[in-house]
């Protein structure tokens, strides 16, 4: 296990040379990596967009717990474990997962909302994200380097984070106040404001791009599924993060897909519900 100290910041290293930043220091949050090298041109005129868009300051609240939620495999058929979620506990989605949601509408016959959904992606597949098939829009918290398109046809308020401070990336002055440590993942940027949201325990649910049968390029995991090099990085970096909050006293559970986290414990089904019904009995 490596870890530096720069700026005083600590840093730990991930299997495929990635500094994640310890995200529980109030210090100023710099990213030392260069994982916007290539876009810059684009996240500047997003920027430039954006920035023209209404300010809101996300208030100052503190949750028990978070399920941060993306459409891993099998996110159709599981999401409707969510419906045990007791109303104290905190339910963010990313990615497809707010596209695929189908506990609203006339038609559903359970009803569950989310309390925010998070979004970074600073291309135009973002707009693949936007809901088809209902027309319920949580509030959404967004990077100041979204697809400007995806803000523009979202339906309901939204908060804007900046990316932490990138040594080769100059943004422009602006007067947002939330920064999150993102590393360009909206799963990232969902655990780092969970800590700013005081969170007790965080639950990973369906937070994998795994698929059954074999690809060309891809990688078979432990579990018998298989993901691509670049998703298992990206999971590797979210077990970096993890790790601080583990040192923390923070207990992350996890209920995907994808490759097992050294820093968070597998929780299966039955594991989860009743652990939401021993959520609802402390309310």
């Amino acid at each position: 296990m490596r870890i530096k100290k720069i700026y005083k910041n600590e840093y730990i290293l991930s299997k495929e040379k990635v500094w994640v930043r310890n995200l529980c220091k109030n210090n100023k949050s710099i990213d030392i990596n260069q994982l916007y090298k290539k876009e810059n041109d684009i996240c500047i005129q997003n920027e430039f967009q954006n920035l023209r868009l209404p300010k809101l300051d996300l208030p100052k609240l503190s949750f028990e717990t978070i399920i941060i939620c993306s459409d891993g495999l099998f996110w159709n058929e599981k999401q409707e474990i969510l419906k045990n979620v007791p109303n104290e506990s905190k339910i963010i989605g990313t990615n497809g997962s707010l596209k695929k949601w189908k506990m609203v509408g006339s038609e559903a016959k359970i009803k569950k909302s989310m309390y925010l959904y998070l979004v970074n992606n600073p291309y135009k597949e973002c707009m693949s994200f936007l809901p088809k098939n209902h027309r319920y829009y949580p509030n959404i918290v967004c990077s100041i380097r979204t697809c400007p398109e995806f803000l523009k046809n979202y339906k309901n308020k939204f908060y804007f984070y900046k990316p932490s401070e990138n040594l080769d990336y100059s943004t422009f002055p602006n007067m947002i106040n939330l920064v999150l440590d993102d590393y360009r993942n909206p799963i990232c940027a969902a655990i780092s404001l969970s800590y700013k949201f005081n969170v007790k325990n965080i639950i990973l649910f369906c937070c994998d791009e795994s698929f059954i049968d074999y690809r060309e390029g891809s990688v078979k995991m432990d579990n018998g599924y298989y993901q691509y090099p670049q998703q298992i990085m990206s999971q590797n970096i979210i077990d970096k993060q993890l790790y601080w909050l583990r040192q923390e006293d923070i207990n992350i559970f996890d209920h995907s897909s994808g490759i097992k986290y050294e820093n968070a414990e597998y929780i299966n089904e039955e594991q989860l519900i009743s652990f939401f019904s021993k959520e609802c009995k402390n309310e």
